[in-house]
């Protein structure tokens, strides 16, 4: 077994600027100047949103970045519940990761629903029939014992002392943040089991909330492994290709379960014929399932899947698969209901570009929460093991870019 090392940055702050961060900085402006003006003039003025499509582009965003960030709970289930620590380098991460994920969630519905100040309704009039008021509290109480989790990371810097009193209880918090994740993400799936005759049947399943938690499980991994191989080539640190290539045995094995459900289901419900139909909704089902499943499993078994290109392709394709799945269900599979009820729908200026302004928020924040505390785990022999992370002469991380 691989003897790790924490990088822990010897510079007090940084806060690298660079032009790429400048562009982010002013497009996030720019977009808080539209949000404003949102806010002002009402869902109508600003947004191609109607009766007939009252969740749009923010719905589709808040759905993928939730499943995205289910990379912290299924890392997390393989490091800690089964005792993999050979893939701690890639759960600390995902950790952090997973709980931007969800505070970018809580902003982009800000922006949508526009009460932000009713926030403490659910606690005082729970609505527990409602797929929703377990969405949010499991939300919730997630990204609480995230916050937990978090600060013992940030102690190691801050006070070490503090970290070692905080011991006792990480064991109860880590089991916690591996369980509750699984009540949203199946709740997720649940909220259109309410409208079947709204989606197309292909999609339109009782299995909804099985395949959505399936889904954001195994693509986990595949986000950790994009994340760790983007990160140590731009800060000029080793790829561990094998513990990489380690991960994607258990999306690969994950994958096929996931593809028998899916073609279990749709020949039971007599669906199949839909999908070779080569309509839309047919021709985006077999793109979401070539991305998801089918072209994973084949690098994973080439030559080509243990390489670090090969690992990267595996993963960008189990993502791409994943966020075709959840934008098929909330716009292709609606789209033939939306036309009969003479409605249409496409993302005006400013929802688009809200959005990447609050996606802005959430790389700038990764990218100095990174530079500033101990998330990076490298091996000994690495060429800059024994060097700051973060520093003033020629490292990995003042080469970079971003």
């Amino acid at each position: 077994m691989k003897e790790w090392t924490l990088k822990t940055p010897k510079a007090r702050w940084n806060l690298r600027i660079t032009p790429v961060r400048i562009g982010m900085l002013a497009l996030l402006v720019f977009s808080l100047l539209l949000i404003f003006a949102r806010y002002y003039a009402g869902l109508g003025q600003w947004t191609n949103l109607s009766d007939q499509v009252p969740w749009g582009a923010w719905i589709g965003a808040d759905m993928n970045v939730i499943a995205l960030a289910g990379a912290g709970f299924s890392t997390a289930i393989i490091t800690h519940i089964f005792h993999a620590e050979k893939y701690e380098p890639v759960s600390r991460r995902c950790l952090l990761l997973s709980f931007i994920g969800y505070v970018l969630v809580l902003l982009i519905l800000i922006v949508e629903i526009g009460r932000w100040d009713n926030f403490w309704r659910p606690f005082v009039s729970p609505g527990v029939h409602s797929p929703m008021f377990e969405v949010y509290m499991c939300i919730v109480a997630y990204m609480v014992l995230q916050v937990i989790e978090l600060i013992e990371v940030g102690a190691e810097k801050v006070s070490p002392k503090f970290k070692k009193k905080m011991q006792p209880i990480m064991q109860i918090v880590f089991i916690a943040a591996c369980t509750v994740p699984l009540g949203h993400q199946a709740s997720l799936g649940s909220l259109y089991l309410g409208m079947p005759a709204k989606l197309d049947p292909i999609w339109a399943t009782q299995m909804m909330p099985w395949l959505f938690l399936l889904s954001s499980f195994f693509v986990g991994p595949c986000v950790a492994i994009v994340e760790y191989i983007w990160t140590n080539s731009r800060y000029n640190m080793k790829v561990d290709t094998e513990m990489l290539y380690g991960l994607s045995k258990i999306s690969v094995v994950l994958m096929a379960v996931y593809f028998v459900m899916k073609g279990a289901d749709l020949l039971m419900r007599g669906q199949l014929g839909n999908v070779f139909s080569f309509t839309l909704c047919g021709n985006m089902f077999l793109l979401e399932i070539l991305l998801l499943c089918v072209v994973p499993i084949i690098i994973h078994f080439l030559p080509f899947g243990k390489t670090k290109g090969g690992l990267l392709v595996f993963g960008l394709s189990g993502m791409a698969g994943l966020v075709l799945t959840r934008l098929n269900v909330v716009f292709t599979g609606m789209s033939a209901h939306v036309a009969s009820m003479g409605g249409s729908y496409f993302p005006s200026f400013m929802e688009i570009v809200s959005t990447l302004g609050l996606f802005c928020i959430a790389f700038l924040a990764y990218l100095w929460i990174t530079e500033n505390f101990p998330f990076f785990y490298g091996l000994p022999d690495d060429a800059a093991a024994n060097k700051d992370v973060v520093n003033e002469s020629e490292s990995g991380f003042n080469q970079a870019v971003m």
